[in-house]
């Protein structure tokens, strides 16, 4: 959502309870707590001066409206407490049957997308001489590819994308593109992917994939951060990272069903870029 030219990450519902859960000024300033920085209802409760049991049902009418989540929980009392966050910096309600917009087919991807908001980062290699190889990257303008798809399902915060010599804290669910020569990030990440580079080629379990244009998107836990995750997309070449962007767009469902793909690109009118790709995996 763009006001007074700044952009917002939004969450849009068609329920008009959005409304209903925005307009109480408990709840109102419960949001503004907990966008600051995630909050235990205590200390909300403690904070705002009330009993805890007012704070949890304020809470609750939050969640079921779409508008917080829960990121952590803490063992207290001899119960679990759990932080509180707000999904979002802009909430909004939209009437049914209006007319306009565009029709996507995925609205969700979690934890990449969930309830129309982008929460990760996109890496990109520096195209500056870097790491042990002194490599420089080349496929940094894919990383609009990307964005544009991930655009069409939620709003996406700024800043999206990152080199990775600048992208210090790895926390948080990741969009790693390029390979380990060219990307630091890919290189911390890739032994723990479900399918990885070994030397030059791709593998996953006793196969190995060398061709140039051959590409894979791979998904795994971040282990920097607990329940995120790190979706690396790449290839063995630019022109094998470009065909892992196009299978991404087109093997969408495979990559949710089984975790990672990978694809070899073809370039079928001859103009010398990958501009079609098959799955091999």
């Amino acid at each position: 959502m763009v006001k007074d030219s700044v952009m917002y990450s939004a969450v849009v519902s068609k329920d008009p309870l959005i409304l209903k859960a925005i307009a109480h000024p408990i709840r109102k300033k419960i949001l503004e707590m907990t966008l600051k920085k995630p909050m235990y209802p205590v200390e909300i409760a403690r904070e705002l001066n009330m009993i805890e049991q007012k704070i949890y049902y304020h809470v609750k009418i939050l969640k079921k409206a779409g508008i917080v989540e829960e990121v952590e929980e803490k063992q207290m009392r001899g119960g679990k407490a759990r932080w509180i966050t707000p999904k979002a910096t802009a909430f909004g309600f939209v009437m049914d049957n209006i007319k306009g917009g565009e029709v996507i087919t995925y609205t969700d991807y979690p934890p990449f997308v969930v309830g129309g908001v982008v929460n990760a980062k996109i890496v990109v290699g520096s195209p500056d001489p870097h790491g042990p190889n002194r490599a420089r990257a080349r496929d940094g303008h894919l990383a609009a590819e990307i964005a544009s798809f991930f655009g069409k399902m939620g709003t996406i915060p700024w800043p999206f994308v990152f080199t990775d010599i600048e992208l210090k804290d790895l926390s948080g669910n990741l969009i790693v593109l390029g390979g380990p020569v060219v990307n630091l990030v890919t290189a911390k990440f890739n032994n723990f992917l479900p399918v990885h580079f070994k030397s030059r080629s791709i593998k996953v379990n006793d196969k190995e994939y060398a061709e140039d244009w051959c590409g894979f998107v791979a998904i795994t836990n971040n282990p920097e951060s607990r329940g995120k995750k790190v979706m690396v997309i790449a290839g063995r070449t630019g022109s094998g990272t470009r065909a892992a962007i196009l299978g991404f767009r087109k093997y969408f469902n495979k990559i949710q069903e089984k975790g990672y793909i990978i694809v070899q690109g073809f370039d079928e009118d001859g103009d010398g870029i990958v501009d079609s790709v098959d799955l091999l995996e």
